[in-house]
């Protein structure tokens, strides 16, 4: 019997441990390298990112391996993931990077690693391993990666497969899982098919339209639904996950998990995980209710009856590092 949500996912067996933490809100994004060598139609990966050499922790573009470190603490993070791009693109970064993790939080501390596997080679597999990856997880565009995955199976790690669940394409799912289920593969994630801004014309040409969420593919969901109920009563571990979570759910959650070990005394926070605060202009001292940053004091909204200002704005904010301002609204002039 499937177990879950059809709006944020669906299970048989288990969830595998990276997506239990995801869960949580615990797990860093780690996005490595937008480079890959693979041209996929439907990814969904930004301009500003896909075939650049740059890395975001999270939400916030970072240019060394300790800023990682740093965005790891602010959420106390349970884990970290490792994408791309293809992150085997930048071996040498992905190692340095996860022995930090682990020396840093301990080997309790949990990572996974996608990949193609078009670049997996039994030198990659040793290295990761000799790290510490616990979970690896492949999107086998082409038939011979698999040749990486049957690799993978050798070592220590988890080794799991990724795909999305494009409507017209079941047959090939479902060969997968099949596979999958012969070799001794743990899981099978099945992602729901996104719309994005720059996957979309490719996905229009191909009569592909949003019909679900923010960026959910017309089809996809109940693709994915026959496909689970056809193999729900195997010994394979498979896992459907809707674009509605991980555009909204996953975000929102981790987005409460840093306000949570992150957000400062005069700093209030929603529902939906964003942070609220006061922006004051004053002449006086007002660090008992907050502090002061330039010209401009931060205090808690609760506070602005009882202090002296010359202006006060409302601003609701994202919690990471980047700020993102949603909404500012001047509630105070004392020229007006």
């Amino acid at each position: 019997m499937l177990k879950g949500n059809p709006d944020i996912g669906l299970y048989n067996l288990f969830l595998p441990k990276g997506c239990e933490l995801c869960r949580l809100g615990g797990k860093l994004v780690v996005y490595i390298t937008g480079e890959c060598g693979d041209s996929c139609y439907y990814c969904p990966v930004s301009y500003e990112r896909f075939g650049k050499d740059v890395m975001f922790a999270n939400e916030t573009h970072v240019s060394s391996l300790l800023d990682y470190i740093y965005e790891a603490y602010r959420m106390n993070a349970l884990g970290a993931g490792i994408t791309g791009g293809d992150p085997i693109l930048a071996i040498d970064r992905v190692v340095s990077l996860i022995r930090l993790l682990k020396d840093e939080f301990g080997e309790e501390f949990h990572i996974h690693l996608y990949t193609s596997g078009r670049y997996v080679t039994n030198d990659v597999l040793r290295e990761l391993d000799k790290v510490g990856l616990d979970e690896i997880r492949f999107h086998p565009v082409k038939e011979e990666y698999l040749k990486a995955v049957e690799k993978a199976l050798k070592y220590s790690f988890d080794v799991g497969l990724e795909i999305p669940a494009i409507p017209g394409e079941e047959e090939y799912a479902e060969k997968l899982i099949k596979w999958a289920i012969e070799k001794g593969v743990k899981f099978v994630n099945i992602n729901e098919l996104e719309l994005t801004e720059r996957n979309y014309q490719l996905l229009n040409a191909r009569g592909f339209k949003i019909s679900h969420g923010v960026a959910g593919v017309k089809g996809s969901f109940e693709s994915a639904l026959r496909i689970l109920r056809k193999f729900e009563d195997s010994k394979i571990a498979l896992h459907y996950c809707s674009s509605v979570y991980k555009d909204i759910v996953e975000t929102r959650t981790r987005f409460l998990r840093i306000i949570k070990y992150s957000a400062k005394p005069y700093e209030n926070y929603t529902g939906e995980g964003t942070i609220v605060r006061a922006i004051v202009k004053s002449k006086e001292d007002l660090s008992d209710y907050g502090e002061k940053e330039r010209e401009f004091w931060s205090v808690s909204p609760e506070f602005v009856n009882v202090i002296n200002a010359d202006e006060i704005w409302l601003v609701e904010e994202h919690p990471d590092s980047r700020r993102l301002r949603i909404s500012e609204k001047l509630v105070y002039s004392k020229s007006k």
